[in-house]
């Protein structure tokens, strides 16, 4: 798809630099922090790079446009939280992701899962676009735009898929909004429209690109959310922090425990009181990336957990690390 291609001397967000330089060690370090830390192997001996990084924030979602300038091995064996939707516009890469192993070329995507190891060898004539997602906010529109809490960690097919269809329509849609921050006259950057506009690039992520979920999207409209699931749902989030139990949720809901159980395990595919759990975990995990001063005891406190070891279990559970890499 010529639209998401580069030429050989021009990245989208080209008015948005987050860093250039020649120093291949200097870029390991600066995406390390941005993305997940890893190790580089460079093609070239004499470790010359010509590293370029473009970045825009938009809340929970960021694009960056990337070049090293030369070939390099990415090795990232330590998990991280953030989803990134890769697009190829100019050379190619050898991924590989556990047992999964592929390649991709120009006018492809690919989306990199932050749970496994990830070992990514790009061309030195390698451009790409990268989405990045953080994880909280990618499950949390999982949850809300289509009543899917999810209790599995949310992983993406691991193949790359060319730009045809309705992922060629979602390519251009990202790709004019890169064209549009170019012209450095828009109001996408503005912060009152950052938020809903990254709420709907992550449900258009949802929607079109297949992860372990996605057999689910199609019943998530299949009917009517009961009304007593709504009044339930509305009341744990009114009452995250404090100490309610079953009986408070049967009380809310007005209906039987049978009938609330099931309910719960048709619609959400858990039970009402892990679906109070997750809620709380995800809380938490949103006050400790807010908060990163806080103690990771008073977080758990006033989300609603008593005991601090039963959290860091449960955190670590839903999350694959502990609370306080979170907050470092």
């Amino acid at each position: 798809m010529q639209r998401m291609q580069t030429t050989a001397d021009k990245l989208p967000l080209a008015h948005w630099t987050a860093l250039a330089t020649a120093d291949p060690w200097q870029a390991r370090e600066h995406l390390s922090r941005l993305f997940r830390p890893h190790r580089i192997a460079l093609g070239d001996r004499r470790g010359a790079v010509d590293f370029r990084h473009n970045r825009v924030e938009l809340g929970p979602l960021s694009l960056n446009a990337l070049r090293y300038g030369g070939e390099v091995t990415v090795n990232a064996p330590t998990p991280a939280d953030s989803y990134l939707v890769k697009f190829t516009l100019h050379g190619d890469s050898e991924v590989s992701q556990g047992r999964d192993r592929y390649t991709t070329t120009a006018a492809t995507v690919c989306v990199l899962n932050p749970t496994r190891n990830l070992i990514d060898r790009m061309s030195a004539d390698f451009d790409m676009l990268i989405v990045q997602i953080d994880g909280p906010a990618l499950r949390l529109a999982l949850a809300e735009d289509f009543g899917i809490t999810p209790h599995r960690p949310l992983e993406f097919l691991p193949a790359t898929r060319p730009l045809e269809g309705t992922i060629g329509s979602f390519a251009r849609l990202v790709r004019s909004l890169c064209d549009e921050l170019d012209t450095g006259m828009t109001s996408f950057a503005a912060p009152q429209v950052r938020a809903p506009l990254a709420r709907t690039l992550m449900s258009l992520v949802l929607t079109e690109l297949p992860h372990n979920y996605s057999a689910r999207l199609s019943h998530a409209d299949a009917g009517p959310l009961p009304r007593y699931l709504h009044a339930v749902e509305d009341f744990i989030d009114a009452h995250l922090t404090d100490n309610i139990g079953l009986d408070d949720l049967l009380g809310a809901a007005g209906v039987s425990a049978r009938t609330l159980q099931t309910g719960f395990l048709r619609y959400r595919g858990i039970t009402p009181m892990r679906y109070l759990r997750d809620r709380r975990l995800d809380r938490a995990r949103a006050e400790l990336q807010r908060r990163p001063a806080a103690h990771i005891t008073d977080v758990a406190i006033e989300c609603g957990f008593g005991h601090l070891g039963r959290f860091a279990r449960q955190y670590r559970e839903r999350f694959g690390e502990p609370p306080s890499r979170r907050r470092r």
